[in-house]
């Protein structure tokens, strides 16, 4: 496994969360239509699936005398949710950037303290994890102003984030990592 960030526990998230990151940031870049559109029929078929299970909950309730109205409801709300997300993908799109930035900023306040622990111990890793906790917190304030331009590029902007992000986070897990053997303040229980 891979040693974590904070140094001394093992967690495999501290690399491969950024390399998804990564990964999932390519097919943004290349396809920023297409994975939009995907985007979209994977929320509709997920609201099918959930509509027809309730819907067959009720029916089959029904069939035995019981009446459970809350599941019918539920079917019923969950099949026009899959209908618009199927034929109203351009409006959850134009909502997208808004989405996406406020994840981003979250991100970054949740990287934040780390950043400032860093920096105030001087550790040698500190510059990525400062890129990986600014860039965010950028592109977020930037998806969040202009939140109804162009869909395509914000996608492909994301994306770039998702790549840039991940990488700088993946520096710094691997720094953590490099000098976790060392008397690195991270090796503190502080951080464990």
């Amino acid at each position: 496994m891979f040693v974590s960030f904070s140094g001394g526990g093992r967690r495999p998230d501290s690399i491969l969360i950024p390399i998804l990151y990564m990964v999932f940031g390519i097919p943004l870049i290349l396809y920023p239509g297409m994975t939009g559109r995907l985007f979209c029929l994977a929320l509709s078929i997920g609201a099918f699936v959930y509509a027809f299970a309730q819907l067959l909950r009720y029916f089959r309730a029904k069939r035995r005398g019981w009446t459970y109205t809350s599941d019918k409801l539920l079917g019923i709300l969950f099949l026009i949710i899959g209908l618009f997300c199927l034929f109203g993908w351009r409006i959850i799109l134009s909502f997208l950037p808004v989405m996406l930035g406020i994840l981003l900023l979250i991100d970054a306040l949740a990287r934040l303290p780390m950043t400032i622990d860093a920096f105030q111990l001087g550790l040698p890793g500190r510059v990525p994890v400062l890129v990986s906790t600014l860039l965010p917190l950028i592109l977020g304030i930037i998806m969040l102003t202009d939140p109804f331009g162009v869909t395509s590029m914000l996608i492909r902007f994301f994306g770039i984030g998702l790549i840039a992000d991940g990488a700088c986070a993946l520096v710094a897990a691997l720094y953590a990592r490099r000098d976790s053997h060392s008397d690195d303040p991270w090796n503190g229980s502080r951080y464990r």
